[in-house]
């Protein structure tokens, strides 16, 4: 379906029903937002539209803090369906998305629901969040997603040194309780906002490394689809061979179409062990933070296909 079409983000809201410890979107990253009205928001998805004329599939991701949390949300996704977007996508964390509001959403064209689902363990889960008694409530509502056909939805664990030893149990989980479910989308910490502030939850990819080869080999043995996003992990660290074709950078870089145009981001450096390597313009590099945290421990370059 939409899994690995390139999307563009519209933040809905600053708010938030819960305080991840390691979230990386804050006031502070974002000094300078506003909340935009509905036409301010339409305004932006035509702006897209026009400059991505060429593209035959645009996909719009509506994110935020929660955007669940915007009363007029399924209002804001019937308009952009008017303006003849075929795909949208809803980042939320699913604590509010109860049957009648994804009903709603469904109904108003929401194609695919991306879910931050970071453990199957209640009290790790309830810790991540700073919230208690949620735990119970995400499971019921995306269960409920199993009721609606052609609808597609990815997890989204975000892994960390709180979480990276179940990785087996939580692929076991989703299949036995979330069996509709193939994406999981693995992110790292991504450290900026409150995740700075607790920059230790951050994994060294020693660790990384020695765990994620069976990791991914026994997801895939259950037939998931296992993806590297951007806030994931350098390609050098895993995503080659059989897997890189789930890379987003990958994916993003090797695209003829986009070829021409190069993402530039302040947060992440080549570092030296970066210029031997084969993935150098296809990968998004190294976050400064891990380097100041861990050196350049693990950075392996790639010298063959």
């Amino acid at each position: 379906m939409t899994n690995n079409i390139r999307s563009h983000l519209i933040r809905l809201n600053m708010l938030c029903n819960e305080k991840c410890s390691f979230c990386n979107v804050t006031i502070d990253t974002e000094p300078n937002y506003k909340e935009k009205s509905i036409l301010e928001i339409l305004l932006d998805v035509n702006k897209i539209i026009i400059i991505e004329w060429w593209v035959e599939n645009v996909k719009i991701t509506l994110s935020g803090w929660e955007p669940t949390l915007r009363k007029d949300l399924d209002k804001i996704v019937l308009w952009i369906k008017k303006l003849w977007v075929k795909y949208i996508e809803l980042q939320t964390n699913a604590s509010l998305l109860n049957e009648k509001l994804a009903s709603k959403l469904i109904d108003s064209w929401v194609s695919k629901f991306f879910i931050s689902f970071h453990s199957h363990k209640k009290e790790i889960f309830e810790d991540y969040v700073w919230l208690k008694w949620i735990f119970d409530t995400v499971i019921k509502n995306i269960k409920n997603l199993w009721n609606y056909k052609n609808i597609e939805v990815i997890l989204n664990p975000v892994i960390s040194k709180k979480n990276y030893k179940d990785l087996k149990e939580y692929f076991d989980f989703i299949k036995q309780n979330f069996p509709f479910i193939k994406y999981i989308s693995l992110s790292f910490i991504q450290p900026h906002g409150e995740a700075k502030k607790n920059i230790d939850l951050m994994l060294d990819y020693e660790i990384i490394n020695k765990e994620l080869t069976w990791i991914l080999d026994y997801a895939y043995s259950l037939w998931f689809v296992v993806n590297n996003p951007y806030c994931w992990l350098p390609v050098c660290i895993m995503w080659r061979d059989k897997y890189s074709k789930n890379c987003i950078e990958i994916i993003e870089w090797k695209s003829i179409i986009n070829s021409w145009k190069r993402r530039e981001d302040n947060n992440k450096i080549y570092i030296e062990e970066c210029n031997k390597c084969i993935y150098k313009w296809l990968c998004s590099w190294i976050w400064k933070e891990y380097v100041e945290l861990y050196w350049s421990k693990w950075i392996n370059c790639i010298k063959n296909y």
